[in-house]
C-alpha cells in the first residue's frame, strides 16, 4: 500500500531536511518550490496516479489545512501518516536567523503559524502518527500519545 507522509510544524522545525534524510525516495509535495495550490495539487494528482510515495512538505497548521490530502489519500487507498516537528518556537527562529535570500521568512509569520497550530489526532483519519524532536545526533521519532 502506497502512503501520504503529512508533515506538520513551525517554519524552521526541520521538516524539510527531516524529509531529505529519511525519505530521499518519496515524491516531494512542496507548496513553496510549487508556487501555487493549483500546481501542488496537480502535483499530488499525478503521483497518486503513478501510486508513488508521497510526502506532503508543508507546514500543514489546521485540521482543515491537512484535511485535502487524508481525503485524497483515503480515496485512493494510500496508508495515511502524520509526523509532527516539535519544537519550541524561539528554536525555529534561530534556525530561519540562520538562513540565505528566499528561504528566510520574517519572524512574525513563524510566530502566527505557531499561534494557529493544531495538534492532530487520529480523529482525522491518520493511520500512524509521530512526533519528531530535532536532537544533537540526527532526529528523535516517537509514537503519538493523544
Amino acid at each position: 500500500m502506497p502512503a501520504i507522509i503529512i508533515m506538520m510544524g513551525i517554519q524552521g522545525s526541520g521538516k524539510s531536511t527531516f524529509c531529505a534524510k529519511n525519505f530521499p525516495e518519496y515524491t516531494r509535495i512542496n507548496l513553496d518550490t510549487l508556487r501555487t495550490r493549483k500546481k501542488e495539487m496537480d502535483a499530488l494528482w499525478q503521483a497518486i496516479k503513478r501510486k508513488e510515495n508521497i510526502i506532503i512538505d508543508n507546514t500543514n497548521p489546521t485540521v482543515s489545512d491537512r484535511k485535502k490530502y487524508i481525503e485524497e489519500g483515503k480515496a485512493y487507498q494510500y496508508e495515511i501518516i502524520g509526523c509532527f516537528m516539535q519544537s519550541k518556537l524561539e528554536e525555529c527562529i534561530e534556525r530561519n536567523n540562520s538562513r540565505i535570500g528566499k528561504e528566510k521568512i520574517p519572524s512574525i509569520a513563524i510566530a502566527c503559524t505557531s499561534n494557529k497550530l493544531e495538534m492532530p489526532s487520529y480523529e482525522e483519519g491518520f493511520d500512524k502518527l509521530y512526533f519528531v524532536k530535532i536532537t544533537d545526533t540526527g532526529y528523535s521519532v516517537s509514537e503519538w500519545r493523544a
